[in-house]
């Protein structure tokens, strides 16, 4: 079973800083979630929040969590697609309509899914290293 680190995301997306506030994509919140992102967890799960709340962490999480590891795997499923780390990170970073379309891969995201991996290895030896 895939389950996407969280915390590597938010790392990745605005060094773990809950109120971020991306002005060009008008994206939100520690995770950056997008107001598409939003619109489909609302409609999911019969929400209504607001790009706003996505600076609570708490909120955030619960709406990155159901994206990463519930929302964008049942989109990989729906068009024939493998349920990767690699293509779930790709489907949150540059949108599913990116593996979709096979368009290549922009480099920020041939970068972001460098930097999870390497964030991933470097989390999983020092997880090793604890007695």
């Amino acid at each position: 079973m895939i389950i996407i680190s969280l915390y590597i995301i938010a790392l990745i997306e605005s060094s773990n800083n809950p109120l971020a506030i991306n002005e060009v994509s008008k994206a939100y919140g520690k995770y950056q979630i997008t107001q598409p992102c939003l619109d489909d967890f609302n409609e999911a799960k019969n929400t209504s929040y607001s790009l706003q709340e996505m600076l609570s962490p708490q909120i955030s999480s619960e709406v990155a969590n159901w994206y990463l590891n519930a929302r964008i795997p049942q989109m990989l499923k729906k068009l024939g697609l493998l349920d990767s780390v690699s293509n779930r990170l790709i489907a949150y970073n540059a949108g599913i309509g990116t593996l979709k379309n096979h368009k290549p891969l922009p480099k920020e995201t041939r970068d972001y899914i460098k930097k999870y991996n390497k964030l991933r290895g470097e989390y999983e030896k020092k997880r090793q290293s604890i007695p």
